[in-house]
């Protein structure tokens, strides 16, 4: 986790699909002071092995804003977006994943959510 903070440096974007009468909306939600931690890994697949980027951010308690819940299907965005209309053709060239898995680690000492994707 971010031992003091030292270790959360990043600027995230938070990109939660919110549907409406008229489509597909986005909430966006900048967040300050997270670790990111990306590697490409091997996984096997109908045509063989194939290389695939997968990531895991932890955000710290203190960093998440209130009321703010990240869960499965929403996006990470390294970095700031201000304004998405068609997720994710508006960011595919920037670094992001689709959460698939999260976890709420808000006990004990180094309070923190932690998100992971490909």
């Amino acid at each position: 986790m971010c031992i003091r903070d030292r270790l959360c440096t990043e600027t995230i974007t938070l990109i939660q699909p919110q549907r409406t009468d008229d489509g597909e909306a986005y909430l966006l939600t900048e967040i300050i002071g997270a670790s990111w931690y990306g590697k490409r890994v091997v996984t096997q697949t109908t045509k063989g092995a194939e290389p695939q980027n997968t990531y895991i951010v932890r955000i710290p308690e203190s960093n998440m804003p209130a009321g703010v819940m990240p869960k499965r299907g929403d996006f990470v965005i390294r970095g700031i977006v201000e304004e998405i209309k068609h997720a994710p053709a508006d960011f595919a060239d920037r670094e992001y994943f689709c959460i698939t898995s999260m976890g709420d680690n808000r006990r004990g000492r180094l309070r923190h959510w932690v998100v992971s994707g490909s």
